[in-house]
């Protein structure tokens, strides 16, 4: 797969500057950031943060740092618990200023030079930000395939040479790294830290805006965008590279790693060596204040079966509900209720999977065929809210589901109430501006009394006095005419009916 860095400056930039690169949050087709971005380009144009910035070169200019949301969070929840990952909305004066930095012709070659640098012959990378190819219809499906090919595909062939494998990954990694070492990664940590005044230096400079960011922290860099996903390559890159190091002064060299981003799959013939291995990670990335995840750590002989993830395993070994056939996958259960209980029962046992959406995406284009009563479409916008509950990741699908099923009932008053209760159920849940934005989707032409309190929601809605962005530091110039409210393209909104088609929410053809 070709990735960002096989690019040329120029391509980088317009790559980085795309809509769906922008913010990697799958969004409704409605919602795009291109129209903001462009006129942030065509307003700001050459000029820097100080050029920009309110206020006076005498009295003084007031700094993004000093100003609190900066950035617009979406808290997306992790599991069906309490854990969260805040996804950020990079600020787009600040995104645009970051990318025209970062991909000057200087500092790009810069960076893709320092890329060569981290390359270490047992270390396998492949979570560089890949480039969108004709295969696939999305850089995020790029990413998804990436990992089946090149994590767990690679790991059952790697099970042939080695006997032992090690798996972990780095504990809330984007949240626990450290902004000045960005600078540490590109010119090394003591060079970096003799010049961290000097702002010309591009580490410092990336560094700068991500503070700019985020009030000021130093602590967390943003996560939400393919721009941040690739910093935190810089930052990692420079950690396997120190791990070679480390490795090399002692006398280790027999190894395999597999790396996406933070998770780590590490093959060795030797149990003492690879635990050693594991422990000299461990050092290196303390250093560069980043944790492993003893959670989710193992060491296994059974390399074949734990390079696979368990809901996979578990649901090939057992009864399959599906077969494919002449490219077509079939249901093994003819009743649509039995079948969606089986999903029900696997999202409990699994939740929050790979496998729960692959189900619920094949259901989804079953269920666009077949007919049932008003009655049993009840049963079944039931039975799937109550698997969005515990597995946000299937928000947007549960609610393509549920768009198909709400059809079937007769009346409008009776869609109202069952979508007013649905949302109830998930009001029990914090955090739900990203639900709130999918469910919009479907309610938007039935439903006027539901008040979503999300920004984005209201920018559909169109609401006024919506604030996605804290833009009290740019100087009025720059953006009297700034287009916020584009980010929803009304004829678009207008024109879609309340039904989700399955293109806008699935990444491949099942």
């Amino acid at each position: 797969m070709k990735t960002i860095l096989d690019l040329s400056y120029t391509k980088a930039y317009q790559y980085f500057m795309e809509s769906e690169n922008y913010c990697n949050v799958c969004f409704p087709v409605y919602i795009n950031f291109q129209k903001v971005l462009h006129y942030v380009e065509k307003t700001v144009g050459n000029k820097n943060l100080d050029d920009i910035l309110i206020g006076s070169t005498k009295t003084g200019k007031k700094k993004p740092s000093a100003f609190e949301n900066v950035n617009h969070t979406i808290l997306i929840k992790k599991d069906g618990m309490y854990a969260y990952r805040p996804i950020k909305i990079a600020n787009p004066y600040l995104y645009y200023l970051l990318i025209k930095k970062m991909t000057s012709k200087t500092n790009w070659n810069e960076l893709r030079r320092r890329f060569d640098e981290f390359k270490v012959p047992q270390i396998e990378v492949v979570s560089i930000p890949n480039v969108k190819g004709k295969k696939y219809k999305s850089h995020k499906a790029e990413s998804v395939a990436s990992w089946w090919e090149n994590i767990e595909q690679r790991s059952i062939v790697l099970a042939l040479q080695y006997r032992y494998m090690f798996i972990t990954d780095i504990t809330n990694c984007y949240a626990s790294m450290y902004t000045h070492s960005i600078a540490w990664a590109l010119i090394g940590k003591d060079k970096a830290k003799g010049n961290i005044q000097k702002k010309e230096l591009l580490g410092n400079t990336i560094d700068h805006y991500i503070q700019g960011m985020q009030f000021g922290q130093t602590n967390g860099i943003p996560q939400g965008s393919v721009l941040f996903d690739f910093i935190a390559e810089i930052i990692l890159g420079y950690a396997d590279k120190l791990l070679d190091q480390k490795l090399l002064s002692n006398g280790i060299s027999e190894y395999k790693i597999l790396r996406f981003r933070d998770d780590y799959r590490i093959f060795s013939n030797s149990k003492d060596e690879l635990e050693k291995i594991a422990f000299l990670l461990q050092e290196v990335l303390t250093d560069l204040n980043l944790q492993l995840n003893t959670k989710k750590t193992i060491l296994t002989e059974d390399v074949i079966t734990e390079s696979i993830k368990k809901d996979k395993v578990w649901y090939i070994s057992n009864i399959p509900l599906y077969r494919r056939r002449k490219n077509r996958l079939y249901s093994q259960i003819s009743n649509l209720q039995q079948e969606g209980l089986y999903i029900h029962q696997f999202a409990k046992k699994y939740p929050n999977s790979g496998t729960v959406i692959k189900l619920l995406t094949v259901y989804a284009k079953r269920l666009e065929k077949e007919k049932l009563t008003s009655d049993e479409a009840l049963v079944l916008i039931s039975m799937f809210t109550d698997i969005a509950m515990d597995s946000p990741r299937c928000y947007n699908i549960v609610l393509k589901i549920i768009s198909e099923l709400l059809q079937i009932i007769p009346t409008t008053e009776d869609r109202t109430t069952i979508v007013k209760n649905v949302y109830t159920k998930f009001e029990r849940l914090p955090n739900i501006g990203e639900l709130q934005i999918w469910l919009q989707r479907i309610t938007y032409k039935l439903v006027n009394s539901i008040k979503y309190t999300e920004p984005i929601c209201r920018i559909v809605a169109n609401e006024s006095e919506v604030e996605l962005w804290n833009l009290d530091w740019v100087s009025d110039e720059y953006k009297k005419d700034f287009p916020l409210m584009s980010i929803c393209t009304d004829w678009i909104r207008d024109s879609y009916t309340p039904v989700i088609n399955i293109d806008e929410i699935s990444l491949f053809e099942y």
